[in-house]
């Protein structure tokens, strides 16, 4: 009996949403501030801080977070071994030192041990990345960073809606970003939304945020493009006939592990940031943020109960737990394999499309001048794989997928 092939990953929103975005943008304002202050209005009040402000990357509003405080060349920034790595070129671009902090497996955020090793003189501030959804001890982790006078950046991009001792991630630190772009929970086309209970540095974000360059509408409408086509590479008659027999082919003569998400990414370090990360939020994202914002929790209620029934139900499966005190969010569900490269390629066999993780290593690239040795994430990079876990699963897809996994394990 045929099996429909279960992707990897979907986009959040369905289909018939991109196309009806891709007609709106070719005609709707870009930058209306009344649209996009009620929008940052509506998301601090949701996350629960006094400020929000929003740039067109998280990358972007990381880089302004570093650029407000004013640090000297060579101040060193504590930072997490596995993120994209357009946040690396961030630090490096303002002459500050990147030093990587291993992490947890099972937290997948920084281990205290190698914190203490890492941190000097000349720390300024601390990346804390929410990697996959999962709450790690923030008790713990803001003493550590208190006691060392950081400034505490919390990259909540993948943890949208996780709590530690009923409060929202994003609000622990000096400012929390969070990322509204492709397969995000909250996907607006793009976006880094800053949120913060500090007046003085929200009023320093809004003027950089007022001296950004004007948008360019084809740069918008390129990203819609860009997550219709992958929504279109995901629906289930074009993913058997097309998108899914071309992944088993890739997994079979690519020399990498495991074939990421969304393609390989570029290795090389970038002389200058590009414009485009300077370019301002619009009033089109920000309409689009007001009308898919009070879907969020839905979502994740959903991606909770089919991970929960996972680990309710696969009888063999290792993956970060994070803490009692934590509420995990799950956005994708990675687990730990000993040999996942196999394990993917059986899984295919089944018509199951499992994935290793489109992030990058930033601990180890090698045309990159900081490295450090990151035992623990480079385990933890090379030894997992995300079983399928969006909302849009039907309960007939899930059932298969733990029958299958029981089987095969």
């Amino acid at each position: 009996m045929f099996k429909s092939a279960i992707p990897r990953g979907v986009i959040y929103h369905n289909i018939s949403f991109d196309i009806k975005n891709l007609f709106k943008g070719i005609f709707y304002p870009l930058n209306k501030n009344e649209t996009i202050n009620d929008f940052e209005k509506v998301f601090k009040d949701y996350i629960g801080s006094q400020y929000c402000v929003a740039f067109p990357y998280a990358r972007t509003g990381i880089y302004f977070s570093l650029k407000s405080q004013n640090y000297e060349e060579g101040a060193e920034i504590l930072m997490p071994p596995i993120t994209i790595k357009p946040i690396l070129d961030v630090v490096l671009d303002l002459k500050l030192k990147p030093v990587f902090v291993d992490i947890d497996p099972n937290t997948l955020c920084f281990d205290l041990n190698d914190l203490n090793k890492k941190i000097t003189k000349q720390t300024k501030a601390i990346l804390i990345t929410y990697l996959y959804g999962v709450v790690p001890n923030l008790n713990e982790l803001i003493k550590f960073c208190n006691k060392n006078k950081l400034f505490v950046i919390e990259d909540f991009s993948q943890c949208l809606n996780g709590k530690f001792e009923n409060k929202k991630v994003g609000t622990f630190g000096d400012i929390g970003v969070y990322s509204s772009s492709k397969t995000k929970t909250l996907d607006v086309y793009g976006g880094g939304l800053c949120v913060t209970n500090n007046s003085d540095l929200f009023n320093v974000l809004k003027k950089f945020q007022k001296n950004l360059s004007k948008p360019k509408r084809l740069r918008i409408l390129k990203i819609v493009m860009t997550d219709f086509l992958l929504n279109l590479a995901t629906q289930r008659i074009i993913f058997n006939l097309v998108t899914f027999r071309l992944i088993k082919i890739l997994t079979r003569f690519s020399n990498s592990q495991t074939i990421k998400y969304v393609g390989s990414r570029s290795g090389e370090p970038l002389e200058t940031l590009p414009t485009y990360w300077f370019e301002k939020f619009t009033s089109f994202q920000a309409k689009i943020g007001l009308e898919l914002i009070n879907d969020v929790d839905g979502l994740d209620e959903k991606r909770i109960f089919i991970v929960e029934e996972y680990k309710k139900s696969i009888k063999e499966i290792s993956f970060p737990k994070g803490v009692p005190q934590g509420d995990n969010v799950y956005w994708q569900f990675l687990c730990y394999f000993k040999n996942p490269s196999k394990f993917q390629k059986i899984l295919q066999k089944y018509n199951v499309d499992l994935s290793s993780s489109s992030l990058s290593r930033i601990s180890n690239l090698e045309k990159y001048k900081y490295r450090d040795e990151t035992p623990n994430a480079d385990y933890i990079y090379e030894n997992s794989l995300f079983i399928p876990s969006y909302p849009s699963l039907t309960n007939k897809d899930m059932t298969y997928l733990i029958k299958i996994f029981n089987e095969k394990l």
